[in-house]
């Protein structure tokens, strides 16, 4: 077994040993975790907005790609978004987006032709920060993206507005199931950012301030056929 498998592995039984025991046998056999039942894709896309929305994030659903960017221009709007950065997408067009929101009289940056200067000096400052994240934990909320220079941390991190686009298919339930789609290699490569709700700090009173260190809202357009 490799490292990484054994690192997945002992994260597996660390979110099994909370799970409900069997009483202990007769013999004294040591009792064994009563198996979890694998969840279906909508009862983790269900779980994933639950827990989205209380640790304070937002979801915005939709069948499709178009009906999330023609919603996020929504959201802009509703908010005089003035300027948005859009990184490069995994499975979305962010030309195609760019282009829809430049027509809401919104300036759209897209990182993957505007090289490194852009987010070293005006990113910053752009009123949101729109991209596609890799995957979804359904247990925590917690969005998961591998980094790229297309795809900076700063995207999800610096702009007021984190607004992440999802494939509903790409909710799984753990952190366990997340690390082993991403790989070893993926994970060695690229950093990996985990963003569970808007930023958080505590100062020395111990009250909760959001957004001092990073974005005060986040949403997730969530693209998936809706059960209705």
């Amino acid at each position: 077994m490799s490292s990484f498998d054994h690192l997945i592995s002992r994260i597996r039984q660390s979110l099994n040993s909370g799970a409900p025991r069997e009483p202990a046998a007769p013999n004294g056999a040591h009792p064994q975790p009563i198996a979890q039942p694998d969840l279906g894709g909508d009862e983790l896309r269900a779980q994933f907005v639950a827990a989205l929305t209380a640790v304070g994030g937002a979801a915005i659903e939709a069948a499709g790609e178009s009906e999330a960017i023609e919603k996020i221009a929504a959201l802009l709007r509703s908010r005089a978004a003035r300027s948005a950065a859009i990184g490069e997408g995994i499975t979305t067009d962010s030309a195609s987006a760019a282009a829809r929101l430049s027509h809401e009289g919104i300036n759209v940056s897209v990182l993957d032709t505007c090289g490194p200067a852009l987010f070293k000096e005006q990113l910053a400052r752009v009123d949101a920060g729109i991209v596609e994240v890799d995957y979804a934990i359904a247990a925590t909320g917690t969005l998961v993206m591998a980094a790229n220079s297309a795809r900076p941390r700063s995207l999800s991190l610096l702009p007021p507005i984190n607004i992440a686009i999802l494939r509903s298919d790409r909710i799984l339930p753990n952190l366990a199931a997340v690390l082993s789609s991403i790989g070893p290699q993926n994970i060695a490569a690229h950093p990996v950012v985990m963003v569970t709700g808007p930023s958080r700090t505590a100062d020395i009173e111990k009250r909760i301030v959001i957004g001092v260190h990073g974005p005060k809202e986040l949403y997730v357009a969530l693209i998936g056929d809706l059960r209705r």
